[in-house]
Order: C-alpha cells, then structure tokens, then sequence
C-alpha cells in the first residue's frame, strides 16, 4: 500500500502545473458543489412533500366540507318541511281521506309544495311513511304503500329505538331497472297541532353517485371513498384504483384524522379518516408513499440537470483560470531556465497587474540591467562595472529563482494560496531592492529589507526548519554599504552550515553594531561548523562569486584590508563578521560615498 501510495505522489508530482491546480480545484469546487446541490435537493423534495401533503389536506377538507354540506342541506330542508304548516294539513287531510281520489289530490298538493322546497338539491327520491292504515307517497313514482309493509316496520321500530330523532342509513334500492346504494335520511313527521302524535315518517333519498361528485378535484394516484361506521362501502373516486390498493381492516384502522404516513401489510400508505357529519359516514383518502415518491423524480431530473450544466461550466472556468495562471509562471520558469545557456530573454510586459505580473516586470527589468552591465564592461572594462556584475549575476542565478518558482508550483499543487501570494511578494520585493534603480550602493537598513525578503523565501522553503534573529542598531541603518553584502552569508550558513546537520534545523542571527568610527555585522548560525582551511572553501562555494566578491568589493569601497574574519568551532557553529568604515547616505549614495571606492 504504502508503495502504491507512493507511486500515485510520484506520478501527480510529475503532471503539470495546469493540469494539478485543474484537479484541485475541480475536486474542491465539485466536492461543495456536490454537497450544496445535496442539501439543495433535500430541501427542494422536502419543500415538494410538504406541498403535496398540504395539498392533499387541503383536497381532503375540501371534500368533506362539501360532504357535509350536502348532507347539512338536506337535514335544514326536512326540518322546516315538516315544520311548514301548509305540508303538515296537507298529510293529515291525506290521512283523513277515503277514496283513492282524495288521497291522489292531496298527495299531488303535497308535492307539488314540495317541489318548491327541494328545487335545486341534490335529492333522488322523497318518501312519506304515513300512520296505520293509511298510505304513504312517494314525490317520485307515485306509487302507494301501507305503514304495515316490511319496511315500514322496519323504519319505525329504528325510529322508536332511537327516540324518534332524525338519522341517516344505507340502504340498497332498485330504480328504474338498476339497483344502486343511497343514502337516506329519516326524519319524524309531527302533528303541528298536537306534537304528542306521529304522522308518520319523511325520507330523503340521495344516489352515492351525488355524493361521489365531491371526488372531482381527486389526484389520480390517490383514492377516496365513504363507508359506513359498520364497514359497508357506498361509493369510491376510482373503483379500480381501489381494487388495486385494497384497503383493509389493517390499513383502514391505522388512519388518522390528521393524516400522515402509515403502514399496514409491510406497505407504506398516506392515508386519513374522517367523520362526515353525524350521519354515521367515513370519509378515507389513501394513495400508496411509492406514488409519492415518484412525483418527486421531476425534482430529482431537474437537480440532476442543474448541476451538471453548473459543474460543466465549472469546470470550463476552472480550466481557463488554471491555464490562466500556470501558463505565465511555467513560460517564466522555462524563460529563466534559458538563462543557464546564457539566453537573455525579456518576457511580454502586459503580464497582468497581479503578483506574477509584478515578478514578471522585475525580471524584465533584471534582464535588460544584465544586458546593459555587459555591453558597459565590454565598452569600459572598468573593474567597478565586473564586480556588480559578479553580484548581480551571482543573485539571479538561476538555480535560486527556478527553485523559488518551483516552490510556488509545490504551494499551488498544494491549494496554499496565501503562502503562493506571500512567496511571490516576497520574490518580487527581494529583486526590487536588488535592482534599486540600478545603484550598487545602498543604505544598511535597504540591506537589512533585502535580507528579510530572502529569509521570507527560505522560511517557505525550509518549512520553519530555519529560525533569523535580526539584531541590529538603528543608529546604523543610514550608513552606506555596497549592495548584497550580506545575503551571500546568510545563504553559506543555511547550505554549509545548517543543512549539513543531521535533521537540518537550526538559528542564524543577524547582528549590527557601531564601534567608535567603525561598523560590524556579523552573520552567526549554530550548523556543523568548519575546519581551519574550511572557510578558504566556503569562500568559493555555494553562492558562486558570493563570498569573493563580497570582500573584493569591501576592499575597494572602504579602502580597507581584511574586511572580513571567520570564527567557528565544529560543530557548534560559525560566525562570519564584517568590519566596514562609516559613509553617511543621502539622496544620492552613490554621490556621498567620497571617502569611499565606488564600485
């Protein structure tokens, strides 16, 4: 595994600056993205589901409300029937009339009022049971009967059970050659004169069909129908969608009034119950959860969709953006890489005006300072002109830059953004003090900044392995010293010194201090330290034309012999210091430094 591992750091290792912060970024981007458009769905079906559940309560309400208000019509319309002073003398004087003649013209006097109270509901049939032997009529056929029949005893022994209240029941009747469940509605027919005698009974019939267009609005994945309290079904939304579902005892008895999920026979339903009225009925709605479930595939196509075209355009912006970067930084390093076969290249100045284009500009600049120091020591062959370009040729050695920019490709492989803006800054900074307008003399405290940009660098690079101490006056920073003095130093004790050690961590200290009419600075680190004859190597190691340069120019600025000594101990350190006369800086260093060498 761990060779496997391995092999997979080798090989993205090896892929390209574009193609590691593509992958990268897509993986981060695609992995919020997968998640936001996760929550986004869950929301989204939430959202959906409790609509629907909304809906379906609302649907629900809704039908039983105008249930019951069907039923709530009939109920007001037989109360003030029976209530009517006109209906009531017309049935007695029925009651009291001989002769088939008679009897005839009340009933069509009694209907005919009737008619005027019933226009417009939704009745199917009007029934009167009239006392003893006297007969009953029926508003629709017309057709007689005794109070003696079957029926009529049956209706009023359920009358006289129930104290002579009104009630509902089911009841199965044939009509016109078909046979059909109603629903009727059996109220008392009281003398007005004397409520202590019953005329008989009035019944209201209404088809199921009536009562089944209360069903309209019904979705139809969902079913709706009505039962009576005893289990006896009336009338349903959709006869085969209820043979499908086959609701039982189970299902139907863990209903609801408020509704919800349920399960019955290892199913899932949601289902609800309801009383409709006081009229003994039972209104169910149920509709299987996988229906529910389906009516959400809209919602899971349609996020699905969404986020594909989002990732794609994504993605298209990742890959531009990547290209975008890398592509400066990766022609920048091959520009430089050049400059070892002593190709002095200028890149486009229209770099962009963030921290590449910055380190761009500075190259440039660099490049076309080199051109000009070698066209003048080749005019002039002044030894002043060779030795700043040793120096400057010494600083922009390849090898540290194109490090530096791999570095920044490790950050970027990495996502380290803040550490790639920090580094690049502080290369960008580091070359700024270095080209300095082209001057070779500088202040001590310029110096000092340069000496910090490069610290930032190795800080990034050695990972906090290295720790700098800077310990230098303020009454010094204004003096004049030639430039990069002191970072050819710093980078033999980090190479010489502090990498030799075993785990490769170690202090440098950076000290600066005035004696009388002179000036030290001293450059310590606590590496492996050096062997008498050592620091003749170090001399000419490490930063090429570094330490050399370093005191051929000492020596002829300050006029000065042996500006520089070694003192080391193996294997606890090395201290490298500098002895330096006072020249005071102005606007113009180069213009003060008169009891000085310019180089």
């Amino acid at each position: 595994m761990k060779r496997i591992l391995s092999g997979g750091k080798y090989r993205f290792s090896n892929l390209s600056l574009t193609v590691k912060m593509f992958l990268l970024f897509s993986c981060a981007c695609l992995a919020a993205m997968g998640a936001a458009f996760f929550l986004f769905y869950r929301q989204l079906s939430s959202s959906a589901q409790t609509n629907q559940e909304y809906l379906a309560r609302q649907r629900f309400e809704q039908t039983q409300a105008m249930l019951e208000e069907k039923l709530e019509r009939v109920e007001s319309i037989t109360r003030m029937a029976i209530g009517n002073e006109n209906l009531n003398f017309y049935l007695k004087q029925l009651m009291e009339s001989s002769g088939f003649a008679g009897q005839y013209v009340q009933v069509q006097s009694a209907w005919e009022w009737i008619k005027n109270i019933y226009y417009g509901t939704d009745y199917d049939s009007i029934l009167f049971y009239l006392d003893g032997r006297y007969p009953f009529a029926d508003g629709i056929s017309g057709y007689v009967r005794n109070w003696n029949s079957e029926e009529g005893q049956q209706i009023n022994a359920i009358m006289v059970q129930n104290g002579f209240r009104p009630f509902w029941q089911i009841t199965k009747m044939e009509k016109n050659g078909e046979s059909g469940n109603y629903m009727v509605f059996v109220r008392p027919v009281t003398d007005l004169a004397d409520f202590s005698r019953n005329l008989g009974s009035m019944h209201v019939y209404i088809h199921a069909d009536k009562l089944a267009e209360s069903f309209l609005n019904t979705p139809q994945e969902e079913v709706y129908y009505i039962k009576s309290k005893e289990g006896r079904l009336l009338t349903v939304s959709d006869r085969k969608l209820y043979e499908k579902i086959s609701p039982d005892a189970e299902l139907e008895g863990a209903c609801l009034p408020e509704g919800g999920k349920v399960r019955a026979n290892s199913k899932e339903y949601y289902a609800r119950v309801c009383d409709i009225g006081d009229s003994g009925l039972l209104l169910y709605a149920v509709m299987p959860s996988d229906t529910v479930r389906g009516s959400f595939r809209d919602t899971g196509i349609f996020t699905v969709v969404l986020f594909a075209l989002v990732c794609a355009a994504l993605l298209l912006a990742i890959w531009l953006i990547s290209r975008s970067v890398s592509a400066r930084i990766l022609h920048l390093s091959g520009t430089v890489q050049k400059v070892q076969n002593g190709k002095l290249e200028t890149l486009d100045e229209e770099a962009g005006q963030d921290e590449v284009g910055e380190l761009i500009r500075n190259y440039n600049y660099m490049i076309r300072r080199i051109r000009k120091l070698l066209e003048e020591q080749y005019q002039l062959g002044q030894e002043k002109k060779g030795a700043e370009l040793m120096a400057l040729q010494s600083q922009i050695n390849p090898h540290f830059l194109y490090n530096t920019l791999d570095m920044i490709n490790w950050m970027a492989s990495r996502n380290e953004t803040d550490n790639i803006r920090d580094t690049v800054l502080s290369l960008a900074r580091y070359y700024k003090l270095i080209l300095n307008k082209g001057r070779d003399i500088i202040t001590i405290g310029l110096e000092i900044e340069l000496c910090e940009a490069y610290i930032a660098i190795q800080q990034k690079r050695y990972r906090g392995k290295i720790l700098f101490e800077l310990d230098v006056e303020q009454g010094i920073r204004d003096y004049l010293i030639p430039k990069i003095t002191l970072q050819p130093l710093i980078e033999n004790a980090i190479v010489h010194g502090i990498m030799e050690k075993s785990g490769g961590r170690g202090s440098i200290l950076i000290s600066g201090w005035e004696e009388d009419d002179e000036i030290f600075l001293s450059v310590t680190d606590d590496g492996v330290g050096m062997v008498t004859g050592q620091e003749i190597e170090r001399t000419h190691k490490g930063s090429k034309y570094g330490i050399s340069n370093i005191e051929t120019r000492l020596k002829l600025f300050y006029n000065m012999e042996k500006c520089i000594t070694y003192e080391s101990t193996q294997g606890i350190g090395t201290c490298v210091s500098i002895r330096i006369g006072k020249i005071k800086g102005t606007d113009n260093p180069e213009e003060a430094a008169e009891g000085g060498r310019l180089l």
